[in-house]
């Protein structure tokens, strides 16, 4: 085998074929390396050989076209099967040949991710991830360019059948898409190169590779009968090629059966395949089953919410991944909501309530002042964990926000986490209303302006005192608030006017000392941002400290700190000195459950503003404060993810440099190479 594949491959470079093809590879390659990648700023690779795909149509059958069908035609055929090697090491001589001649341009494409990485941050695991596919996915069409010059001795029909076989692989999904519905799997079985595009999109799938290496196993053999039946007509042939291939068939069947976490590896910029330990810990406690229905005709599917669907399937067995057609069974999305549907939406079903994530929540977009450009990320895991999390969750999420005191009204960004959360929310006039409503989980009363009425005071300590909770979010205020003192008097607790100024520059803004990074105590609710070194950032906060006798029954913990050498400034100049809590936490058992009270000094920490410095902590200490109220203390607050690459940094004259090596220089150079070498080998003849 090692002499055929010596003599073949040497054929190859004593001709201008390979230099030749090397060099035409490498120009087409140049052109999208430098339009995507050099003067687009493009930082994954992938797609430069994902636009070359169609070269291979054009460069498989010129280099398979010669590989048995010339034997046959200069009757060389019969010579070369009586030398002492094997059919089968013949023909996979043949094909290591080719193999090497095609893999020759990817080692120097192989330098390319290593350029870009000067240039900013390159994912180089997609990258060469996309290398490998593409060079298995050239073995198999190169097999099966090896197969059709087997069946002739005419280079010209040998070239145009595989270029026939290989552009009806190519168009295949197309084809039976047009076909209708229903021939997904079909087109599947047939599309050679679709299945490429999943390592660009950043997903090491080994069932595509194993999917390869069956087809080039299989037309490998087929090529070896193919020859050897001119020598050898034993009846077991067509057995024997029934049974290769259902090892090929139950050899994918059986790969497409392991877990996704082990034949789809995520190797995608921001990990979008990726389930976050909380996904998980979700999926482990579930006790009931929950359908995850990808809502999109068949064929129109997001490939991305297909793999992200695979991934929570892998996940429990309590957790069923399936695809709706509204055109096929119209009556389905009727029987769990009346709202309008848009494609490739999630329909979440659990066994007594369900919820709908449409596709606008998958991918929420926003603008962005500075840039004037709208951006989108993917939101996937965040609002489907949520979703899961909602609809087996027997605990109440209903907060009611107190009005009529001049509160500050909720951010879209907050209203959209609370919805994300699963968490319903409506307002509550305590006056006009006379009662806090039995199905509140908590009440939240964010930055009154005025004071409470005695009567709402007394209605709000009254729900307290029978296990209710609340959240208080209150500011630097000259104007006095007593009845809201008084309920918090009730445990403890009691305003510090002023505001803090930290002397302590690790704990605050640069520049700003009134904004304040504040110790984190350990607590239910801040103990994710422990785990994670996370900053919280409350500006202009007055202190908070521990007042009056108490029952014992009654605890109260701080839950953020300044530090000591923090000063509050009184109006006038009446200074106190730190630490100062500035968020605390109190909770008591009553006979009718328990009481928990949150309160945070800050009137602007939610601000967008103020929260993205933070990225988006400040949100979600908010839900977990919610979730540790309404006894879901695992709360939901996982992060979208970006779906657009890194950005690369190049000058213009960077770009024309590697333009010119990669497109002309090293190709000129291969070039000139063989024409060196075949006017040289023509002079010795």
């Amino acid at each position: 085998m090692w002499a055929i594949y010596k003599k073949e491959t040497g054929a190859f470079f004593r001709s201008i074929m390979g230099y030749l093809y090397i060099a035409f590879f490498l120009v087409v390659s140049g052109i999208y390396f430098t339009a995507f990648n050099l003067q687009g700023g493009m930082a994954e690779f992938g797609y430069v050989l994902g636009n070359t795909t169609v070269v291979l149509l054009i460069v498989i059958p010129v280099l398979t076209m010669r590989t048995l069908g010339e034997e046959q035609r200069q009757k060389t055929d019969q010579l070369l099967f009586t030398a002492p090697v094997g059919i089968t090491g013949i023909v996979l001589g043949k094909f290591l040949a080719v193999f090497t001649v095609f893999a020759v341009p990817f080692g120097v494409l192989a330098f390319c991710p290593l350029v870009l990485s000067r240039y900013g941050e390159v994912l180089l695991g997609q990258s060469y991830g996309c290398f490998v596919a593409f060079l298995f996915m050239g073995a198999a069409a190169i097999a099966v360019g090896m197969f059709v010059s087997s069946l002739t001795d005419n280079q010209i029909l040998a070239a145009v059948g595989t270029f026939a076989i290989l552009l009806f692989s190519y168009l295949a999904h197309g084809i039976f898409g047009l076909a209708g519905r229903g021939n997904s799997q079909i087109a599947e079985a047939f599309s050679l190169f679709r299945r490429y595009y999943d390592f660009v999109e950043g997903v090491f799938d080994v069932t595509h590779l194993v999917y390869d290496l069956g087809v080039t196993v299989l037309f490998l053999y087929l090529t070896v009968r193919s020859v050897d039946r001119r020598f050898n007509r034993g009846i077991y042939g067509p057995v024997m090629c029934g049974l290769v291939l259902a090892i090929v068939v139950l050899s994918n069947l059986i790969v497409g059966k392991l877990p996704v976490r082990y034949t789809k590896l995520d190797i995608s910029s921001d990990r979008l395949y990726t389930l976050s330990p909380q996904t998980r810990e979700v999926a482990a406690g579930l006790e009931s089953q929950v359908h995850l229905y990808l809502v999109a005709p068949r064929g129109q599917e997001d490939p991305r919410l297909v793999r992200l669907l695979e991934q929570y399937q892998s996940l429990s067995g309590n957790i069923l991944a399936e695809q709706v057609d509204p055109l096929v069974d119209p009556g389905f999305l009727p029987s769990y909501t009346t709202d309008r549907v848009s494609d490739n939406s999630i329909l979440v079903v659990g066994e007594e309530r369900s919820r709908l994530v449409s596709n606008a929540r998958l991918y929420p977009s926003s603008y962005d002042y500075d840039t004037g450009r709208i951006s989108t990320v993917f939101d996937g895991e965040g609002q489907i964990t949520s979703a899961i999390h909602r609809v087996v969750s027997r605990s109440s999420s209903r907060i009611y926000l107190v009005t009529g005191h001049g509160e500050t009204e909720l951010s879209e960004k907050m209203e959209a986490a609370l919805d994300k959360e699963g968490v319903e929310y409506q307002t509550l006039n305590l006056t006009a209303a006379g009662e806090i409503p039995q199905d509140a989980g908590a009440v939240w009363v964010n930055v009154p302006v005025t004071d409470l009425t005695e009567g709402e005071a007394r209605t709000l300590a009254g729900y307290l005192e029978g296990g209710g909770r609340m959240l208080l979010v209150t500011g630097i205020s000259g104007v006095k608030l007593p009845w809201l003192d008084w309920v918090m008097a009730a445990y403890g607790l009691e305003a510090v006017q002023g505001m803090i100024v930290e002397g302590d520059g690790n704990r605050s803004i640069p520049s700003y000392p009134n904004f304040l990074l504040p110790v984190i105590r350990e607590h239910g609710i801040t103990r994710p941002f422990l785990e994670t070194d996370g900053l919280l950032l409350l500006p202009n906060a007055h202190g908070i400290q521990k007042s009056g006798d108490v029952p014992s029954s009654v605890v109260r913990e701080e839950l953020l700190v300044t530090s000591e050498q923090a000063v509050l400034q009184r109006a006038g100049s009446d200074v106190i000195l730190g630490p100062f809590p500035v968020a605390v936490a109190a909770s008591e058992q009553t006979v009718s459950g328990e009481t928990r009270i949150a309160w945070f000094s800050s009137s602007s920490f939610l601000m967008e503003e103020i929260d993205e410095m933070v990225g988006g902590n400040n949100g979600d200490l908010v839900l977990n404060t919610i979730g540790w109220m309404t006894g879901q203390d695992q709360g939901i607050s996982i992060r979208p993810k970006t779906t657009s690459s890194p950005v690369l940094r190049l000058t213009a004259a960077q770009a024309a440099w590697w333009s010119i090596l990669f497109v002309a220089a090293i190709p000129v150079c291969i070039l000139g190479t063989g024409i060196v070498v075949c006017v040289r080998r023509r002079r010795r003849q």
